[in-house]
């Protein structure tokens, strides 16, 4: 979606006044993602903007160098929205039952009673720091890809004809370990059923 005065109040977005659609509130009121370009990342730019501020470009009445910008936020989009709304949650509650299982253990290595259960948190925080490590990989992979994009957005800006092949080799990268981060998961969520149903 095309914002007024995005790239005015926010200086050197690649997208210029493309932002992504994130949120809608009661009044009338549009949260946008802008993804800004960092020395060594991205930083999503979150931003409430009144619904008459907002357009949505057609691909076909722009000319050339809005319509590459638009091309590159409508392949963005995704990448975005799925880094923001599944990845970095991920982390966050990883990071939680990272915190949580390391207290309890902590807790049973020092019962009398219940320090026979040692082995079961030393294993469960052992699954908990390998899906930590792949879901901090998967997000390091989306932040390479999507910052990827904006450079060749940047350097289309400049010269059309020097964009890159839509970055197949990072492409392949991001599936393959979505794809094992998403085995772990389903490996350690096995495992804590098990250990669930035989401690019952």
């Amino acid at each position: 979606m095309e914002v007024d005065g995005a790239n005015t109040r926010y200086p050197n977005l690649p997208l210029g006044n493309l932002g992504i659609f994130f949120d809608v509130n009661d009044n009338r009121r549009i949260r946008v993602v802008f993804p800004k370009l960092t020395r060594d990342g991205i930083e999503y730019i979150y931003s409430w903007h009144n619904l008459e501020s907002i357009r949505i470009p057609a691909l076909e009445k722009t000319h050339t160098q809005s319509r590459v910008n638009l091309q590159a936020a409508q392949e963005i989009a995704f990448l975005m929205k799925e880094h923001i709304q599944f990845v970095e949650p991920e982390i966050l509650n990883l990071r939680k039952q990272w915190h949580k299982i390391n207290e309890l253990l902590d807790l049973v290595a020092t019962s009398e009673f219940y320090t026979n259960q040692q082995g079961i948190y030393e294993r469960a925080l052992f699954q908990i720091e390998n899906l930590l490590d792949k879901a901090e990989e998967l997000q390091q992979v989306y932040v390479g890809f999507i910052r990827e994009m904006l450079i060749g957005r940047q350097i289309a800006g400049y010269d059309p004809n020097l964009l890159p092949d839509k970055g197949l080799a990072i492409d392949n990268q991001y599936k393959k370990i979505k794809e094992e981060y998403q085995y772990m998961k389903d490996t350690a969520t096995a495992y804590a059923d098990l250990l669930s149903t035989s401690q019952i």
